[in-house]
């Protein structure tokens, strides 16, 4: 199968990956382009997963201001290499995440930063509410499970849908820059500002 200049260019410029690693996807995808993003994307995600262990001694500090001048974030983003910290995808990548920030608001990075009491406060609270239900104990604590995890979605910066593309949380997100850069790339601290 015929594999196009143009067909590479659209898949490189969405996934960052090499050309050989796209052309092999559209070629098993039998030119589906929606079939070939997507095995890129699991691989690049899978290759991430490899990479999470290595240190990151590298990056910047992104600030976004929106338009309007009363909110603004500021974001720290962490590499392996200045190499990759200079990149101008990378520091799209810091600008995305600091705009994302800016409109969604999250208070935690992820799950395991979320304080215990508060987390045992909106268990409590979720109890309280559905100990009526006349359900099993099994499927009641099912039932406030999932509660707590909605809950804490939309506080939860790494499980929020990213702000650019509904269909990924901001964790996919760096997950697939991760696979992009061939490097390990974390968030440090955030903030947000709004008057």
């Amino acid at each position: 199968m015929a594999v196009s200049a143009e067909q590479i260019k659209e898949l490189r410029e969405k996934t960052g990956a090499g050309i050989s690693d796209i052309k092999k996807a559209i070629e098993e995808s039998g030119g589906d382009l929606e079939k070939a993003l997507a095995a890129i994307e699991r691989k690049l995600g899978s290759s991430a997963n490899k990479r999470l262990g290595r240190e990151t001694k590298a990056g910047l500090v992104e600030a976004y201001i929106h338009s309007n001048s009363k909110v603004g974030s500021m974001v720290e983003l962490f590499c392996e290499t200045d190499f990759v910290a200079r990149n101008s995808g990378f520091r799209e990548l810091a600008h995305d995440l600091a705009l994302h920030i800016a409109a969604t608001n999250p208070r935690y990075l992820s799950s395991e930063d979320v304080p215990l009491e508060v987390w045992e406060e909106e268990k409590r609270h979720f109890e309280e509410e559905f100990k009526n239900l006349n359900k099993p104990p099994q499927i009641l604590k099912e039932i406030i499970e999932g509660k707590l995890k909605s809950h804490f979605k939309d506080m939860i910066l790494v499980e929020q849908d990213f702000v650019k593309d509904q269909d990924k949380t901001v964790g996919d997100f760096l997950k697939e820059a991760i696979g992009k850069f061939g490097e390990n790339i974390k968030i440090g601290k955030f903030v947000r500002f709004e008057i």
